[in-house]
């Protein structure tokens, strides 16, 4: 189960962007040292960023990544530039033609380094003879470069904070102490329900569940065996969840499940699969159900739901102690003793 729905958010347009930054660079490079085509590209193994001209554009990204691997050897006229020659596969694949008496095609590679020094990636230029331009042109060619390995750096940075903003919104949106939804996010996921199933004629169920006897725990154990109590509680009802169904901490000890294309049968069934794993593990609580057919909206679900818990609840007697105990798996439990006649 997914707590927190993630969207594409900015990386297909980040990627957008920097590919078109690249190809403009690209062209300025090749202004200055003309070859029959450039590529650029991410150090990041399996990245589909890549930048192309000329003879390049041909190639799929799997082929444009097996670029960069193969024997280089460091240019001893230019320092910082390697180059290895074209492999015949490669030829193949270029539609290089052997027959054009151009003489042996290779590769040239320079590494894009950020002022911080760091690697961003490299440039490669596919040549048939050296091009002297580059010792020429060594001012310009290096702030081509520069220019390339920034706007990987700025790449790569904007993919950091897209996966900062992420862990902040699965941090707005869950529970601390379980690792459910908290209430912000329970109200979210009932909203994208809403907005995914309310006019297909599908249904859906809410169970709203209190715990009994939370407050004799506190009392008697202490907070942080209520605490583990609240934790177990969390892991029994995930356990017996669909993918599609979410559970949310509305509470001290409250918790909501709602169950996604539920039907009459399927939610009474997951209503009982609730209480056997409960009484599995020795819990009590309280528990109520109800459809959005019956109340007509998610919101007034919830409400009945509650209502029909707090029913349950009233009919129950408070037990003068409550005993918690650990068991070998580390599974704690808790017996209540009930109030003696």
């Amino acid at each position: 189960m997914s707590p927190v729905k993630e969207g594409p958010g900015i990386e297909v347009r980040a990627n957008l962007l920097a590919n078109k930054a690249l190809a403009a660079q690209l062209r300025v490079l090749h202004a200055f040292v003309p070859l029959e085509g450039w590529l650029v590209g991410p150090c990041a193994e399996q990245s589909s960023l890549f930048a192309t001209s000329g003879r390049f554009e041909i190639l799929s990204s799997t082929d444009l990544a097996s670029l960069f691997q193969g024997n280089w050897i460091p240019d001893p006229l230019n320092d910082g530039f390697f180059y290895r020659h074209v492999v015949e596969h490669e030829k193949q694949r270029l539609a290089l033609d052997s027959t054009s008496g151009r003489g042996a095609a290779y590769l040239i590679r320079a590494d894009l380094q950020a002022p911080d020094s760091e690697s961003r990636g490299s440039a490669i230029g596919l040549a048939y003879d050296w091009p002297f331009s580059i010792a020429r042109r060594t001012q310009e060619v290096r702030s081509c470069l520069t220019a390339l390995a920034l706007t990987l750096a700025l790449h790569a940075e904007l993919g950091l904070a897209e996966r900062l903003m992420l862990e902040l919104q699965r941090d707005a949106f869950l529970d601390p102490l379980t690792g459910t939804l908290n209430r912000a996010g329970w109200i979210n996921r009932l909203a994208h329900i809403d907005a995914m199933t309310g006019n297909d004629g599908t249904d859906a169920a809410i169970f709203m569940l209190d715990l009994d006897y939370l407050k004799t725990v506190n009392d008697t154990q202490g907070h942080s065996a209520g605490d583990e109590l609240i934790r177990l509680t969390a892991q029994t009802i995930s356990a017996v969840l669909r993918n599609n169904d979410a559970v949310g901490r509305l509470g001290g000890d409250e918790f909501g499940i709602v169950a996604q294309y539920a039907t009459p049968a399927g939610a009474a069934a997951l209503m009982q699969r609730l209480k056997e794993s409960f009484m599995k593990v020795g819990i009590n609580i309280s528990l109520g159900m109800a459809l959005r057919s019956e109340a007509g909206s998610l919101k007034k679900t919830m409400h009945m739901a509650d209502e029909r818990m707090y029913e349950e609840k009233r009919t129950k007697t408070a037990p003068r102690r409550v005993t918690l105990t650990s068991q070998p798996t580390r599974v704690a439990s808790y017996a209540a003793a009930r109030s003696s006649t």
